[in-house]
């Protein structure tokens, strides 16, 4: 029997989603990896940040309250897979991925501050300024990039290759970057753009810092420049399906997902995916994100199923009711 012409007939893209199999961070391939590489990842972020006895301490307790909060760890877990894919051996890459994780840590201290996203929650926990104030907040985000920076410079790698380690990750945080997404992320606030500046937006603002983690992990290692250009084109999309599921998440997740109370983004005038497609056009746009990752996957064999696994992680933080009735015609 034919469909109304009011409900119309549903894309196919979106039973793409269903295609990926749903996984846990530590299931499938991707866990494999994840497991093998966290404990040399938490011990280098515990190596590299000042322990909190050490003055002043109030900064150094905020610092650490923040980095050891239950984080997914997926960028320096990229970073890491990156420089192994490259030939890399050694402990560089596990030290560039604490860096970058320095790094997203002050990025999510100083978007959770009141002149910015004024979250009081993160990951289930008071956010830094609920629990130090905003002053000691902004100081140990500030302390994080810094100390991040002179772990980069650190790193035991030939300086020329440091050196474009350095220059990629400074181009991907800095404004035309997290940091330039995050402004017209606010300035966007009550506004109704267009979609075209909304990707624009999230490309910088999420998926600078995630095609980053693979490229600067290639980089360290030393790989090539086309499975660099590859490794790039996935990160770029890797980081728009990231997005697309944030955003879906603050209007379909569980608190247990989120950390704190949904809803909070459509509160504030965000503009997110939902908020300017709507939730029918976002489930059309997560099906084709997912699509369009699992194209760009730059590896074939084993290593490449760490890659699809990593998608149906990301997109498994989503309702399973939800993607099952996204996938029915």
């Amino acid at each position: 029997m034919p469909r109304s012409s009011g409900q119309g007939k549903r894309p196919a893209r979106p039973a793409r989603v269903r295609a990926v199999p749903s996984r846990q961070q530590s299931a499938g391939a991707w866990g494999a990896w994840w497991q093998k590489v966290s404990p040399g990842i938490e011990a280098a972020l515990n190596d590299i940040l000042p322990p909190e006895s050490q003055a002043p301490p109030s900064v150094h307790r905020a610092m650490r309250y923040s980095v050891f909060s239950g984080g997914k760890r997926i960028r320096p877990a990229l970073a890491a897979l990156g420089f192994h894919l490259a030939g890399g051996r050694g402990d560089a890459g596990l030290r560039l991925g604490a860096a970058l994780e320095l790094i997203h840590t002050f990025s999510l201290i100083h978007d959770d501050l009141p002149c910015m996203d004024d979250d009081d929650f993160r990951r289930g926990r008071l956010s830094c300024h609920r629990k130090f104030g905003e002053a000691v907040a902004v100081l140990a985000g500030d302390g994080l990039q810094v100390l991040a920076f002179e772990a980069l410079a650190r790193l035991p790698a030939p300086p020329a290759r440091r050196l474009r380690v350095l220059t990629e990750i400074t181009q991907a945080v800095g404004t035309a970057g997290v940091i330039g997404g995050q402004v017209v992320d606010i300035e966007s606030e009550g506004k109704r753009i267009s979609p075209a500046r909304l990707v624009w937006m999230h490309e910088r603002k999420t998926g600078a810092l995630l095609r980053c983690t693979l490229t600067s992990g290639g980089l360290l290692g030393g790989m090539s420049p086309a499975l660099l250009r590859r490794m790039a084109a996935f990160g770029s999309a890797f980081g728009l399906l990231f997005q697309v599921v944030d955003d879906l998440l603050d209007e379909l997740g569980s608190y247990r997902a989120l950390g704190r109370r949904r809803g909070r983004d459509r509160v504030r005038g965000k503009a997110t995916y939902p908020s300017i497609l709507g939730l029918e056009k976002s489930r059309v746009r997560l099906g084709a994100a997912v699509e369009e990752s699992l194209s760009l996957i730059p590896v074939d064999g084993p290593a490449g199923e760490i890659f699809v696994d990593l998608i149906g992680v990301v997109v498994g933080r989503l309702p399973g009711e939800w993607l099952e009735g996204n996938a029915r015609p």
